[in-house]
């Protein structure tokens, strides 16, 4: 069990003895209540609260028990609260509150017990509409109570919605995607008049030569009878794949602005296919079984580097897939933000204040709890992990933090994109610092100019936001497009730097590349 499982388990405090019983959410994101009432008047909201009871709730007190019965709706007045399940030790949260909004709809109507955990995450004031109470404004101001009502019926629209676009989480988070989503091109054959031309010479020598070099790799391998792989065929498979790298990144230059490509691609990818599939990794990688590219167990992969796979050669090409440039550079930017975080907290400990830090699309967390096992201030330490990907929260909790720090380390459920796009709103607070590895990779120019200014509006001032891009040095990249199907957007420092100057960042950024000069970092600080 994590450690940071008890900093998150709040101090348990009846809300029966602070004048109402334990409310509940069934919340995906909370619009404000001006949001919901478009435009309402701050008075006449004011002039509901008489008809409400008041809750006060000091930080990390219980106000919500999974399992409670309520008939109440719930106003944050000020302050805010955190909305979680668990899954075996580990919470998820899956909205944070601030003021002004409404949780707890559902339940007021239908009764049914609440489904979900809230804590105080500051000093808060809660107000608590009761049937009791509303009867009461039903019958001494019916004026009131309609506005009450309406406000609501748009609340609930507005959840209903929510919940009719996340359906199926992960497939609206790989739909969001630019690029990496899991598609499956239907192999068309080469027309006739295709095969006299030049770039099918190419693709078919490409083919033949992989396809002959193998044959003789797996004729060695059925001869050797040791359980374990020689080195000298290691080495030669190593040599056969590069070669076969090389040659593939010249077709892909040779084909970039042909017609056909579709075709030469698909006749290479069919022939090439069967291969690759023996590799354990290969095979994740195209079949992207949560729906889009590099989820967080195929990054767990990588960061294992075991090979394995179909028989001695699947290991084979397993070990070259972990020991590929591209494969290297995801270890790069562990190693790369691990230090980022030690630098830029660093920086900050002498304040003996919390420091504030935001990961999103953060997968497994390695790099934060790489800095963590080596930070010697823990306890000042606040983050924040957003993944659309709820396994991948549950696996942080269960496999990656597992040895005790004082860190208050928040798993949060939620789809980083729509976050940028404006389409839910959580009260996180002010970040000290934000960090992405490699969302960018997959977002287009607009998109990734949305969650940069969305970054900035959430960092203090003299912040820090940090992402992670491939850049165009990935010696495979023509490799994880036409084999893995695996599509990265790649763009170079001034590309990025463009990008930046439509935030208002502007293009004062730092770019540096991670150790092995492939996986680009932009970072940025906000003004002072």
């Amino acid at each position: 069990m994590g450690f940071f499982s008890n900093l998150l388990s709040p101090r348990s405090v009846d809300a029966r003895k602070k004048g109402a019983d334990h409310p509940s959410s069934e919340v995906l994101s909370h619009p404000s209540l001006g949001e919901i009432l478009e435009g309402l008047p701050e008075d006449r909201i004011r002039e509901m609260f008489p008809f409400s009871r008041t809750l006060r709730y000091n930080t990390n007190d219980q106000v919500i028990v999974e399992g409670a019965e309520s008939r109440c709706l719930y106003y944050v007045e000020k302050g805010s609260v955190e909305v979680s399940y668990r899954v075996g030790e580990t919470p998820i949260v899956v909205a944070l509150i601030g003021p002004s909004s409404l949780f707890g709809e559902i339940g007021f109507f239908d009764g049914q017990l609440r489904v979900r955990n809230i804590r105080a995450t500051e000093d808060s004031v809660i107000r608590v509409f009761d049937q009791q109470n509303l009867a009461l404004m039903r019958d001494e101001n019916p004026v009131l109570y309609g506005d009450f009502v309406t406000m609501m019926a748009r609340s609930i629209c507005v959840r209903f919605r929510q919940v009719l676009e996340e359906r199926e989480p992960l497939n609206a988070y790989a739909a969001s995607l630019s690029a990496g989503r899991r598609s499956f091109k239907e192999i068309k054959p080469v027309p006739q008049p295709l095969l006299q031309t030049r770039e099918w010479r190419v693709v078919g020598q490409l083919v033949e030569d992989f396809k002959a070099s193998f044959f003789d790799l797996s004729h060695q391998l059925q001869q050797d009878t040791d359980q374990e792989v020689p080195e000298a065929l290691q080495t030669k498979c190593s040599e056969v794949m590069d070669d076969f790298n090389e040659k593939l990144r010249t077709a892909a230059d040779q084909l970039k602005d042909s017609e056909a490509a579709d075709h030469y691609w698909g006749y290479a990818f069919k022939e090439i296919f069967p291969y690759f599939m023996r590799s354990r990794f290969a095979e994740r990688a195209y079949y992207k079984p949560s729906g889009y590219a590099g989820d967080f167990l195929t990054m767990e992969m990588i960061y294992a580097n075991e090979p394995d796979g179909d028989g001695k050669l699947g290991r084979l090409m397993d070990r070259w897939c972990l020991e590929s440039g591209a494969a290297k550079a995801v270890r790069g930017r562990r190693t790369f933000l691990k230090g980022q975080l030690e630098r830029l907290c660093s920086a900050r400990h002498g304040r003996q204040e919390l420091i504030r830090i935001m990961n999103l699309a953060c997968g497994s967390n390695r790099e934060l709890f790489d800095f963590l096992a080596v930070c010697t201030y823990t306890e000042q330490i606040a983050a924040l992990c957003v993944d659309a990907d709820p396994k991948a929260l549950e696996y942080t909790g269960a496999s990656v933090n597992v040895f005790p720090h004082r860190a208050s380390v928040r798993l949060m459920n939620d789809n980083v994109v729509r976050w940028a796009l404006g389409r839910v709103r959580h009260n996180i607070g002010f970040q000290d610092i934000i960090y992405s590895a490699g969302l960018t990779d997959y977002l287009d120019e607009r998109i990734c100019a949305a969650l940069i200014s969305r970054a900035y509006e959430c960092l203090e001032r003299g912040g820090v936001l940090v992402i992670g891009n491939f850049g165009h040095g990935n010696p495979d990249k023509a490799f994880l497009e036409h084999i893995l199907q695996w599509k990265i957007i790649h763009r170079s420092p001034e590309e990025l730097r463009r990008i930046f100057s439509k935030t208002p960042f502007g293009d004062t950024v730092e770019m540096v590349y991670e150790e092995n000069g492939i996986n680009l970092f932009a970072v940025a600080t906000k003004e002072q």
